[in-house]
């Protein structure tokens, strides 16, 4: 029998998809609203809130290595400093879809750019 979830509460695993790129990450919704991300190369903080009986979004600051690059359309961007995510989120049994932004910093703290992204992700088993 799968666990139903009527709160975002927990460990997910999911994906992000944005441009061209697809990576994978784990974010933790804790109960005081704190957020914690996760990915292979980074990691961030933020903060979650519910919006509605099943939907819900989260804000993360995501940092990256000094000067990282990334792409904005067909042009390869340097400098990059930090991410700041914001997800709109709906809740699917032990699941959740996303969609929203990211925008991208510089270490003034500059905007550089903004791409859509979407995410899909699976609450984790308790351990």
């Amino acid at each position: 029998m799968s666990q139903v979830v009527d709160a975002p509460v927990g460990l997910w695993a999911g994906t992000v998809f944005y441009g061209t790129t697809v990576e994978e990450f784990t974010v933790n919704l804790e109960s005081d609203g704190s957020a914690q991300l996760k990915t292979a190369e980074t990691g961030g903080e933020g903060t979650w809130q519910r919006t509605g009986e099943d939907t819900f979004v989260f804000t993360i600051t995501e940092r990256l290595d000094e000067g990282d690059s990334g792409v904005s359309g067909d042009t390869e961007v340097t400098g990059i400093d930090h991410l700041i995510i914001n997800i709109d989120a709906k809740l699917f049994d032990t699941a959740f879809l996303g969609t929203g932004t990211a925008e991208v910093f510089d270490a003034a703290g500059n905007v550089i750019f903004s791409i859509a992204a979407e995410t899909r992700a699976q609450l984790s088993p308790a351990t």
